[in-house]
């Protein structure tokens, strides 16, 4: 009996003493793994600090290096301009023709103290020369880049639409803003133009007996949904032809992309279950530089031209080389936008000069953006 009794003290001494080294190796693995997840909060915390430090690094040298850019080219600092609702006058460039249109259009943003953002949409596969004019222009954060196939590609080949100047919907993806006015590059601002964010969106002039808005000059309301509503329907378009029998609506009147922005928005003009009208400017507000030589606007040409607040060089694009009007209304439009380019002969390591003389037939006054003399149009 007492043997039974000491074996069962002695089993009981063994499982008390294997109970306290499992704590004991408990502790010790627990103490182990703390340990081990307090190194491993060390190491990413530093990483966090080293990233973070590198990115302010990053920033700080881009920074420099725009702002010694600015000092270099003229500007001091880029501009940011302050207003109580965000909105924005947006260019779309995919050539080297559209880029001189950007600097005209700032200098005369700045001019008429339009409070606006200057939003330029650039292709991902742009020269990076000219990406790096237009950051100096209107600042880094307001070049935005686009893919340039992304749009233009989902339009169909066989469609005999002219799909080049569809890249400007990305303008309706810019919801950061709640107005955009989307401006070609071949528009010259005479005034202030703010007042047309006060326009019910869409909203654009009509040219002449056309029915379709002229997209050249349109003031919008960004929206993701009809982005997306809109890029899902360009796959199908067919250029309209009046001689062939539909058997469904061809979603577009014509060939380009105002024609497909018309009747897209009637769409859903038509289906709105408010009281939506259609909103058009009047001819005035974008007056194409071709009716300015119809004789109907004579009186307006001589007497009251403050009336024209942009001006649309459809067929009198300055960096053309068939560009020489004779057209005395015309010709003083174009002296305009020749003073809206003073300044960018500073560039001219960038961008190439415009060698058009663009003034030629018009008088005794010359082009002075145009091609100068290598010691001259570099910037000092």
């Amino acid at each position: 009996m007492k043997g039974s009794m000491n074996t069962v003290s002695s089993m009981s001494m063994n499982i008390l003493f294997l109970r306290r080294s499992d704590a004991s190796n408990s502790i010790s693995t627990t103490r182990e793994l703390g340990n081990w997840i307090g190194k491993l909060k060390t190491v990413i915390f530093a990483s966090i600090l080293i990233l973070t430090s590198l990115s302010l690094l990053y920033n700080v040298h881009f920074q420099n290096t725009l702002l010694e850019q600015y000092k270099k080219y003229g500007r001091s600092t880029p501009t940011h301009p302050s207003h109580a609702r965000r909105v924005a006058i947006v260019n779309f460039v995919e050539s080297m023709d559209q880029i001189y249109g950007v600097y005209s259009i700032q200098k005369q943003m700045m001019k008429h103290n339009i409070s606006a953002a200057h939003v330029v949409l650039v292709p991902h596969d742009m020269k990076q020369s000219l990406q790096d004019v237009i950051a100096l222009w209107v600042g880094e954060e307001n070049r935005r880049f686009v893919v340039k196939n992304e749009i233009v590609g989902k339009v169909s080949s066989t469609s005999g639409i002219w799909a080049a100047t569809f890249n400007k919907l990305w303008a309706f993806n810019l919801t950061e803003f709640e107005k955009v006015i989307v401006l070609d590059g071949d528009i010259l601002i005479r005034t202030d133009i703010t007042h047309w964010f006060d326009y019910p969106t869409p909203c654009a002039i009509q040219a002449g007996n056309d029915l379709n808005w002229n997209s050249g000059a349109m003031v919008i309301t960004p929206d993701s949904m009809e982005f997306q509503q809109m890029l899902s329907r360009l796959p199908h378009l067919e250029r309209y032809d009046a001689n062939k029998a539909y058997d469904s609506d061809p979603m577009t009147s014509g060939y380009g992309d105002q024609d497909f922005v018309t009747t897209f928005f009637l769409g859903v003009q038509k289906n709105a279950t408010d009281d939506r009208k259609r909103c058009v400017m009047p001819t005035e507000s974008a007056v194409l530089s071709s009716s300015l030589r119809i004789p109907d606007f004579s009186y307006f040409n001589k007497f009251q031209p403050w009336i024209y607040e942009t001006v649309h060089f459809t067929v009198d694009k300055p960096w053309r080389g068939g560009t020489h009007p004779d057209h005395p209304f015309v010709c003083s439009m174009l002296r305009e936008w020749n003073e809206s380019m003073q300044g960018v002969e500073k560039y001219y390591d960038l961008i190439p000069p415009i060698e058009n003389d663009y003034l030629r037939n018009c008088g005794n006054s010359s082009s002075s953006s145009r091609a100068a003399p290598e010691q001259e149009g570099k910037a000092p």
